[in-house]
């Protein structure tokens, strides 16, 4: 599945038969980052830890005037949303606005009737994680490269 997954990439720029996000979902975990669909069945108020490729930014006028970020992750199981408040934004703006796999840690909040909407409101953006995924399909390159020659 790895090996289809990086010739997708490669040649056509899409991911066809996983997620890109599922090559990296091993070192994920170990680093306690849980899925979309895990978050389901997590309390409000837990302090989590999630990862996800990029969807939208979204920055809406407020009544305040404070700027709030409101971002969209996908990973290999759905749609994370999480909320960046001008505190968080102060710390982790480069890392929110340029990341291709964005981590973020923060407090889990359900709100709605059976509390189905669920958000991250953003604490800490994990750097750790910026690039990684760019620098894993180029050793997958590198690699199916010397294989070839």
């Amino acid at each position: 599945m790895l090996n289809r997954t990086y010739n997708e990439h490669l040649s056509l720029n899409v991911h066809c038969s996983a997620h890109p996000l599922s090559v990296l979902r091993e070192g994920l975990l170990k680093n306690r980052i849980v899925t979309a669909e895990t978050l389901r069945s997590i309390p409000s108020g837990r302090r989590v830890r999630v990862a996800g490729i990029v969807v939208i930014i979204h920055t809406p006028p407020t009544k305040s005037g404070k700027r709030v970020q409101f971002i969209t992750l996908e990973d290999e199981t759905g749609l994370i949303d999480a909320v960046a408040f001008p505190k968080a934004q102060e710390k982790f703006a480069r890392i929110i606005l340029t990341s291709e796999v964005l981590a973020v840690e923060g407090t889990l909040q359900r709100r709605g009737k059976g509390g189905v909407s669920v958000s991250i409101v953003i604490e800490k953006a994990l750097l750790s994680w910026s690039g990684r995924l760019s620098h894993f399909l180029e050793m997958l390159r590198e690699e199916k490269r010397d294989q070839t020659e």
